[in-house]
């Protein structure tokens, strides 16, 4: 099996609660002015709801869009005021407030999404991204309050930086929990993330180890590519993982974020083509208390997926 690489889209939740502080961002601290303002966003692990039927359907699990949630939270969280809620992964987003109707209609959608591109790529290059991982997925939020008639009007945009030719999927998904060997790795690994702060950042490298039934995960941040991922690696028994939170609920397609993220790899390690792909679903979970393996393989959301990283002929700006 080899095909391209396909992504689950972000979609926006607001909060009603946001547009009254853009209100009052807007009354006391812009007024006219339109120079951009950071806001903070936050998404979690995707996840699918069981829903029961009458007693003669069986129970089904729907999926849940990828959502990236903004509140009356995003004013506080952007001066450092706050903290997200347990297992998501916060996020900067950059507002742009307009002062008239036809400004936010005229606005040059495009050279916002090549500036967010240019300063994703910057923080890839600097290596900005690979101590706050945060910086590789931003939101572009483009608005206008008529504060006459309390009407919001706004535009959200998820910039990615794209690669051509696209990445491809070698082998279909796994389940991690048909991934790992036993049950119990999947508490383990859930118990490692519980007591770091690697989740919450969002991005992360691992490495399992299938004959290592008391320890069997290592996990670390991305600054820490080479102690864990690192070639010379290769003959310790473990399997290396490129891992992030993913707010995907697909059962194939990996999150948006994850593109990114591509990009960061092929700059910064161009020599990992084929790369164990671990998208984990399962902050809920971690927030939820102390879960046995037997259940935890029924709840288990995550995949992981084995992807060929391509050399990149040209990259570009995209926005969904």
């Amino acid at each position: 099996m080899s095909e391209t690489l396909r992504f689950e889209a972000f979609s926006s939740m607001v909060e009603p609660e946001f547009w009254s502080g853009l209100a009052h961002h807007k009354l006391h601290s812009a007024r006219l002015d339109t120079a951009r303002a950071v806001v903070r966003g936050e998404f979690s692990g995707g996840r699918r709801h069981a829903v029961r039927g009458n007693s003669a359907e069986p129970t089904q699990r729907l999926a849940v869009p990828a959502r990236l949630r903004v509140n009356q939270g995003a004013w506080e969280a952007a001066q450092g005021n706050t903290q997200q809620q347990a297992g998501a992964v916060g996020v900067n987003g950059y507002l742009h407030n307009t002062n008239t109707i036809e400004e936010f209609k005229k606005r040059d959608k495009g050279e916002l999404l090549r500036d967010a591109g240019a300063e994703i790529l910057e923080a890839i290059r600097s290596g900005r991204a690979t101590q706050t991982p945060e910086l590789l997925w931003p939101f572009l939020l483009l608005s206008f309050a008529d504060l006459k008639k309390y009407h919001f009007y706004h535009w959200f945009a998820f910039p990615a930086v794209t690669a051509d030719p696209p990445d491809m999927a070698t082998e279909a998904p796994a389940p991690l929990s048909s991934f790992v060997s036993r049950s119990s790795d999947l508490e383990h690994l859930l118990t490692t993330f519980a007591g770091s702060s690697v989740c919450a950042q969002g991005a992360f490298v691992a490495r399992y180890y299938p004959s290592n039934v008391d320890n069997p995960w290592r996990v670390g941040p991305l600054s820490e590519w080479s102690e864990i991922y690192g070639s010379d690696k290769a003959e310790d028994g473990g399997i290396a993982l490129l891992g992030f939170v993913d707010p995907s609920s697909h059962s194939t397609r990996p999150g948006w974020p994850l593109r990114n993220m591509l990009t960061w790899l092929r700059h910064c390690h161009p020599e990992a083509a084929n790369v164990n792909i671990l998208c984990f679903r399962d902050t809920a979970l971690l927030a939820g208390g102390a879960v046995d393996g037997a259940t935890l393989v029924q709840q288990c959301e995550s995949i992981v997926l084995r992807v060929n990283v391509t050399p990149v002929a040209s990259l570009t700006s995209e926005c969904q």
